[in-house]
């Protein structure tokens, strides 16, 4: 039947599905809308895809740009670059507040030497 109305191609990588491998999932997750009950029913808010990455992608809170868990989940615009540049500079400052080496795992002799 998905191959019949043309929506054979998962909705996240647009790659060819069979039977054995699709799912039904929600574009848009319905769980955390405002009104969950409306967007769960909604059948425009349904599309098809792999069972693997859907799985993949369920209950996954995605971080809006400008976060440093985007950045760390390789997003390179300016504002994540720069919300890593300032999750790095309040760091260093810590360390260097407590009188620690800017490195979590140096040590403090090797520190010592270079400065």
């Amino acid at each position: 039947m998905i191959v019949e109305t043309g929506k054979n191609c998962c909705f996240h990588c647009s790659m060819p599905m069979t039977r054995e491998d699709f799912s039904i999932e929600h574009k848009t997750p319905w769980l955390d809308s405002e009104d969950p009950k409306q967007m769960f029913f909604d059948l425009n808010n349904i599309s098809f895809s792999h069972h693997s990455c859907n799985v993949s992608l369920a209950r996954k809170k995605r971080s809006p740009c400008g976060s440093l868990a985007k950045y760390r989940n390789g997003c390179r615009c300016d504002e994540c670059k720069s919300a890593s540049a300032e999750y790095e500079r309040s760091r260093n400052q810590n360390y260097k507040r407590r009188g620690k080496p800017w490195r979590p795992n140096a040590r403090p002799e090797f520190v010592a030497e270079q400065a």
